[in-house]
């Protein structure tokens, strides 16, 4: 009885060996004839470069960053693809929104506090300049487009916007943010925010470029 009951689980743990199969290369269990796992998809990606210059032009600091862009945005971005009138943050008709003022996401803003960036469904720039002194939200040129002509190779728009600093004081900053007007506020909508890697301290003559990029690929 003792070597039927030895030999009957011997059966069973091959059977299971079998079935489910074991990679002895790292001790893992693995089922047999399931299909690979892939994914098909895109993701909208930004990236953000700085570059500091005095009044002669020299380069005073470098620095890039990607950035995430907000939930509000995305929300724009399949409304004005796939013909949706609304969402939850911003009005669209036919790629533009319906509000007096308001347009693409081609306006740059820079924030000058240590603030914490806030949640991604927030349309505010901590700390945003709104004084003057060259440095308020502005309308930024765009860059030339890039087709996406390959699957590894995404579409690609630049917004790209030089602030020159006319301040008596030296003035810090922090943070920038990608927006679809140039008046602050509740009617603005945003489509990304992102702290600077270090901070930038201009003086007087100073200018600050912020090339803002963004991409869609998969």
């Amino acid at each position: 009885m003792k070597n039927a009951t030895t030999i009957g689980m011997i059966g069973a743990i091959v059977l299971a060996v079998g079935v489910v199969g074991i990679n002895f290369s790292d001790g893992s269990i693995m089922q047999k004839n399931q299909p690979s796992a892939t994914q098909d998809g895109g993701a909208i990606l930004g990236h953000i470069e700085i570059i500091q210059r005095d009044s002669e032009g020299n380069i005073k600091a470098y620095q890039q960053t990607d950035n995430k862009i907000i939930n509000g945005a995305k929300n724009c971005v399949v409304a004005v693809l796939f013909g949706k009138t609304s969402t939850n943050t911003c009005t669209i008709a036919n790629g533009t929104s319906t509000v007096t003022g308001l347009g693409k996401y081609t306006f740059i803003g820079l924030g000058n506090t240590t603030a914490t960036m806030p949640a991604s469904t927030s349309n505010d720039l901590p700390g945003e300049i709104t004084l003057g002194d060259g440095l308020n939200r502005a309308a930024g040129t765009l860059g030339t487009f890039t087709n996406a002509t390959a699957d590894a190779a995404g579409a690609k728009q630049v917004i790209s916007k030089t602030f020159s600093y006319t301040g008596s004081q030296t003035n810090t900053i922090y943070a920038a943010g990608l927006f679809n007007q140039t008046t602050t506020g509740a009617t603005s909508s945003t489509f990304a925010l992102k702290a600077f890697p270090s901070t930038v301290t201009l003086t007087n003559g100073d200018s600050l470029t912020v090339n803002w990029e963004i991409t869609i690929n998969g």
